[in-house]
This record gives structure tokens, C-alpha cells and sequence, in this order.
């Protein structure tokens, strides 16, 4: 069983910024080993819940005053969107991030997966098959312009020639790359030829078949399972309240299931519950938990609530 440590992924949406600035700070004083902000222009919950009016901080931008406002806790995306910018532009991004930080960027990276925020914004929006051709080639990219002297890469998507890169990023031979991934046949493919982290959402039960799926990619390109750290990010509730109630009733209408099987997408109930649930994931290789926070007003509560359960 994997030892569990434990993050937090924040909104950015709908709080203010001193407000944002302050739980994390309470993030890295709880002891939390990671933070992660979302990489998103629109609300992603804005056809469900929320006003698409609502305020959203830039996600990119927050990591680098958060990484001056802090010392120890490790941060990053949680993930990049591929399709809002070049790779290159991308790892010109993680290196700087990673200087401000003094060597703590936990670089996250996904192939997109909101149509309207892309729609509304102008942003081209391909098929699935080809944003994670897209994202293959990206990670790629970034890999190498962290660690050579120059890149040339002639892709069907992106193309260099003789890209330099400085400075390079103080972590080596690279910032941790984490790969934000959930299907089987192809994302979890490029997980297993690149990442050094997998992130994924899901309950324990569906999360076997990830990881079995995983293993086997790996075991097709000669790589060793257990290399890639694994985690898992899930919305944390100390209380079971009418708002968190509508969250689940809100998933199990997406996801056409019952109640009882969309409560499992959250962590909500006491202690022996929650420590249930943390240890079957643990008993499938996860060694991070991220709690996903949503609440703002009551976000420094509910790390300290869970801090108290499990820290």
C-alpha cells in the first residue's frame, strides 16, 4: 500500500484575490505538500450552478505571486489546457515559474476538455483524438526544451527549428511533469511514454481499471509501472450540506447514475469513512490525495477539518 501525502486544488472562480491568496498560505501552514490551481478563462460550472459572470482569476498569474507568498509547498496547474497556447510558450512558462519558486513547480498538463470555454473565447477546439495528438507532441516539446540546447521538432501540429530555451528550469533534469488523464486506449497511453505523475478523478472502483490499464501501456513501452507517481483529485465536504447535496444530485444527472454511486465522486462523511475510502486508493498505488476546494468562505475550514482527519 502507498504511503499517502496530501494536496489541495483551489477554484478560482468567484473569490477575490486576498481572499485566494490567504487559503493558501493556511494550505502550507495545515502541512499540505502541494497546491494546484486550475488553468480555465470561464467558469467550468457555469451551465449548471454558478453565473458565467462570476469572477475568474487567472490561474498561471496566481502560481507566480503565490510562489513569492510561500516557501514550502510545492505548486503547479492542475492542469494546463494544451489547446489555449503554444508548447513553447508553455515551457517558457514552467521555467520561469519554476525560478520564482525556487525549484517547486509541479508542472500539470491535459489536452482540454471544456467545449463551451473554448467556443465562447474563439479558441479552436479539435476532436478528441486530436488534442491528445496534440498533447502527445507538446509534452514532447516541453520535455525538450527543458533539458537540450536547442529543439527542432517536426511534428503534424507543431514545428521547431533550432529553439533555444534559457533558462533552463532549477529542478533536473526537469520540473515533475504530471499528465491529467482518464480514458484508457490512448490518454493513458501518453501517460505511460511520458509523464511522471498521473492525475486522474475517479471513484476507487473505476480507478482499478485505470491503473490496470496503465500498467499495461507501461509494460508495452518497456517502462516500469511504479515510476509515474499517482494521484487523485476529489471535492472534500466536511458536512453533507443542501449546497453539496445539489453537487451530487448535479453528478448524478450528468453522469444518468444513482445518488448512492454519484456521492462516491465526493468525499463527504466522518472520519472512518473518509480514512475507507483514502486507503482503497492507497491499495491501487495512489500515494496523493488532492481535496478539490470549492466553497470559498469556508475553504481555510475545510483544510483544517480535513487536516485534522488525515494530516
Amino acid at each position: 500500500m502507498a504511503k499517502l501525502t496530501f494536496g489541495f486544488q483551489l477554484a478560482s472562480e468567484g473569490v477575490q484575490w486576498r481572499e485566494f491568496l490567504e487559503t493558501w498560505k493556511k494550505g502550507e501552514e495545515f502541512g499540505y505538500e502541494s497546491g494546484w490551481s486550475a488553468d480555465h478563462y470561464v467558469s467550468t460550472t457555469s451551465t449548471l450552478v454558478t453565473d458565467p459572470q462570476t469572477d475568474f482569476l487567472d490561474g498561471w498569474q496566481t502560481l507566480g505571486a503565490i510562489a513569492q507568498a510561500t516557501k514550502k509547498i510545492r505548486l503547479g496547474p492542475l492542469v494546463s489546457g494544451n489547446t489555449f497556447r503554444h508548447p513553447a510558450i508553455l515551457a517558457k512558462m514552467g521555467a520561469t515559474l519554476d525560478h520564482i519558486s525556487n525549484g517547486r513547480l509541479e508542472f500539470g498538463i491535459g489536452a482540454s476538455w471544456f467545449k463551451y470555454e473554448h467556443d465562447a473565447l474563439g479558441i479552436a477546439f479539435p476532436s478528441p483524438g486530436e488534442r491528445l495528438k496534440r498533447l502527445d507532441e507538446a509534452v514532447q516539446i516541453i520535455k525538450g526544451l527543458w533539458t537540450q540546447r536547442e529543439v527542432t521538432f517536426q511534428g503534424a501540429y507543431y514545428q521547431l527549428t533550432k529553439a533555444p530555451a534559457m533558462p533552463k528550469p532549477i529542478q533536473k533534469p526537469h520540473p515533475p511533469i504530471t499528465i491529467g488523464a482518464f480514458g484508457e486506449k490512448v490518454a493513458l497511453k501518453i501517460v505511460a511514454r511520458h509523464a511522471d505523475h498521473w492525475n486522474s478523478t475517479a471513484t476507487p472502483e473505476r480507478y482499478a481499471s485505470k491503473a490496470a490499464a496503465l500498467e499495461a501501456h507501461c509494460a508495452a513501452v518497456g517502462r516500469d509501472p511504479k515510476a509515474i507517481r499517482r494521484s487523485v483529485m476529489i471535492p472534500f465536504y466536511p458536512k453533507e450540506t443542501p449546497e453539496v447535496k445539489q453537487w451530487i444530485e448535479q453528478r448524478a444527472t450528468m453522469a444518468k447514475t444513482s445518488l448512492e454511486a454519484a456521492r462516491e465522486w465526493f468525499l463527504v462523511g466522518d472520519k472512518r469513512e473518509i480514512q475507507d475510502r483514502m486507503d482503497r486508493f492507497a491499495k491501487q498505488g495512489v500515494s496523493l490525495i488532492i481535496i478539490q476546494l470549492q466553497e470559498h468562505g469556508r475553504n481555510i475550514e475545510t483544510m483544517k477539518a480535513f487536516g485534522k482527519m488525515l494530516l
